[in-house]
């Protein structure tokens, strides 16, 4: 097997481990805020909470994550920040209160981003003509992770209680960081030339335009996806009627992970014959399309019908906007961009939540999908207008040859 299959696979393996663990834990938060930590008043508020120091601190270390492994290494960062997250997974299983349990999650949002190294790592040892395959092939790990991981963590919680199922959590990571160390290959030489500090090193990575416009699209997506989780659950809950079981519930919410998983290699095959901002443009427009009339529908059959559609068109974004990073920068800067990316992809998930529960609590639920409809069509038309700048700029450079 070439090198950087060998990469790209297990590359999927550990994402997939990571994306599990995360996701056996953190749903779990407000039942362990009342439950083991005597929460009684405002869980929901401490949940909030705990989700926003995440997101904020990552958004503002990722960059320098990202300048830090173009130049020691995207591996070694990797490494570096699988032994920060499966700690910090062990630590939670030690916490007493919540202001303990804050610090921890202060510490996964500044020191981690194993997902997001991965990605670069593979921007970097993947050949060119092959980059979007691969780069949708280490999506699907993270969706499919994402998808087993509630489940799994439901049955554990019950099986051996939520603390032993975060120690556990944090060994597999630490299995995952293994599998890293000894089976993943990168053959890095660090630059000649170091930026004087890190803002002229962001600048350098900025410098151009594109990267700016693909870096938006992403905040749009996270910020229209996550505007949905305040809300989404209770409005399923209602179409289903009272005494539906939560597992029908819980199905309707997946289903667009399930379609990403199904979907995403297709689109990258498609991307890589049409062109990716020709394809993103299409999935994005086309999750606005199916994300409208989510606001009308009466049943849940109906909503799981349009979320699936949704999800299908909208698998070809995130492999996408990778793909579009990629080639935006030199292959030596992509860990910069990616932590960039990653940051843009915080800041969406603050202020989704934000957006969403203002407009469920002020004007109705049924608002939010044409608000995250209308966020995916911005996000379209400056894709749509980087295709539009990439064909003149090729039209002129023809007419100047």
């Amino acid at each position: 097997m070439e090198p950087w299959r060998r990469n790209v696979a297990v590359l999927w393996i550990a994402v997939f481990i990571a994306a599990s663990a995360w996701t056996m834990v953190m749903p779990f938060m407000p039942v362990f805020l009342s439950e083991d930590l005597g929460v009684g008043a405002g869980v929901t508020v401490w949940a909030g909470l705990l989700g926003a120091v995440n997101s904020g601190f990552s958004a503002l270390t990722a960059p320098i994550w990202g300048a830090l492994g173009d130049r020691w290494g995207r591996k070694a960062m990797m490494v570096r920040a699988g032994i920060f997250l499966g700690s910090a997974y062990v630590l939670m299983a030690f916490v007493r209160n919540p202001y303990e349990l804050l610090g921890v999650r202060v510490m996964i949002g500044a020191l981690t981003g194993f997902i997001p190294t991965a990605t670069a790592l593979v921007a970097t040892t993947t050949p060119e003509r092959h980059m979007g395959q691969a780069l949708s092939l280490v999506a699907t790990g993270n969706q499919a992770g994402s998808i087993l991981g509630p489940m799994l963590g439901g049955f554990l919680a019950d099986l051996i209680g939520i603390r032993n199922t975060m120690a556990l959590s944090g060994v597999a990571v630490f299995a995952a960081t293994l599998l890293v160390v000894f089976a993943v290959r990168e053959q890095f030489q660090r630059p000649a030339r170091q930026p004087a500090h890190f803002l002229s090193d962001m600048r350098q990575v900025l410098q151009g335009g594109p990267l700016i416009v693909v870096l938006a699209m992403s905040l749009l997506l996270q910020m229209s996806q996550s505007a949905m989780e305040p809300v989404l659950i209770p409005h399923i809950r209602q179409l289903l009627g009272s005494g539906s079981p939560n597992w029908m519930a819980g199905v309707i919410y997946s289903v667009p992970g399930i379609a990403f998983v199904l979907a995403a290699p297709s689109w990258a095959r498609l991307g890589e014959r049409w062109g990716y901002t020709t394809t993103v443009t299409i999935g994005l427009a086309g999750g606005a399309l199916f994300t409208l009339p989510q606001a009308l529908v009466q049943s849940g059959l109906g909503m799981g019908s349009f979320r699936l559609s949704a999800g299908l068109a909208l698998a070809a974004v995130t492999p996408g906007i990778s793909a579009l990073i990629a080639a935006s920068v030199p292959r030596e800067q992509r860990g910069k961009a990616f932590g960039l990316n990653q940051s843009a992809f915080n800041v969406g998930a603050m202020l989704g939540p934000l957006l969403g529960g203002v407009l469920g609590d002020r004007v109705g639920i049924r608002w939010v999908f044409p608000a995250t409809a209308l966020l995916l069509l911005f996000a379209a038309g400056w894709c749509w207008s980087l295709v539009r700048a990439r064909v003149r700029q090729h039209r002129d450079s023809q007419l100047t040859a």
